[in-house]
């Protein structure tokens, strides 16, 4: 009888923290004054949470997937109607993206793009069962366990890869070792060790033709600390 109590606990337990994990990723609803441009899921995205505030992130290259034809820089000037972060487990939990933290209309919309993460305030209160991350503070070490989440384009089912931290590119990115796969659909989702702490965003990601090999290289959490510690791109309003 014992037995049977302790085990039906720790189901409880397992059952209450995967419930409360269903949503560490969710897809980017953008919609346009002009409704041609819409996506309705233009990219993966998440939440974050640092010094006290809450993020709302994407990966920056997203843009190309929303935009209008006059958009050339990394800004909406006055054609963004909305951009929401949306659950597929329940589309009625839709967090709305406020400020654009980093906006900037003199950095032209390329690729690769300067630090490849889209990121935007957010001052909804954050609905039950959204896994809120936090930014890992401990060094990684090469042979590390880590994972990224997204959902591919048509999806209604996010997926979950494990890779090996291999070290750092020149340009900063991480680099992982990933299965070969089409990960179309899951920029912009959070990458994190088996803590669940988050140590980048999915950002490039390819099949070398002449190597057959996969190169996956997500952009690091520098450059999100970089522009919200930065006194110009802080939040003060809405």
């Amino acid at each position: 009888m014992k037995r049977t109590i302790v085990l039906l606990l720790l189901f409880l337990l397992v059952f209450e923290w995967s419930a409360a994990q269903r949503d560490s990723v969710l897809v980017c609803d953008v919609k346009f004054k002009t409704p041609k441009f819409d996506n309705g899921h233009a990219g993966s995205g998440f939440l974050l949470k640092y010094k006290n505030q809450i993020y709302a992130c994407t990966a920056k290259h997203v843009l190309f997937f929303a935009k209008t034809d006059a958009m050339k820089t990394i800004s909406f000037g006055d054609d963004l109607e909305s951009w929401s972060f949306v659950s597929k487990t329940d589309p009625e939990i839709r967090i709305s993206a406020g400020k654009l933290i980093n906006e900037d209309g003199t950095e032209t919309l390329a690729m690769p793009p300067n630090g490849d993460w889209l990121v935007f305030g957010t001052h909804t209160e954050v609905p039950s069962g959204i896994h809120l991350f936090e930014i890992r503070t401990n060094v990684l070490k090469v042979g590390e366990r880590l994972y990224f989440m997204g959902y591919p384009y048509g999806s209604n089912h996010p997926m979950k890869v494990e890779g090996s931290f291999k070290g750092y590119t020149e340009t900063g990115n991480l680099s992982l070792d990933v299965p070969k796969g089409t990960y179309n659909g899951c920029s912009g989702g959070p990458v994190f060790d088996d803590q669940g702490q988050l140590v980048g965003l999915v950002s490039l990601g390819y099949i070398d033709q002449k190597t057959d090999t996969m190169v996956f290289e997500p952009a690091s959490t520098e450059y999100f600390k970089k522009i919200i510690d930065n006194s110009s791109f802080r939040m003060d309003n809405p």
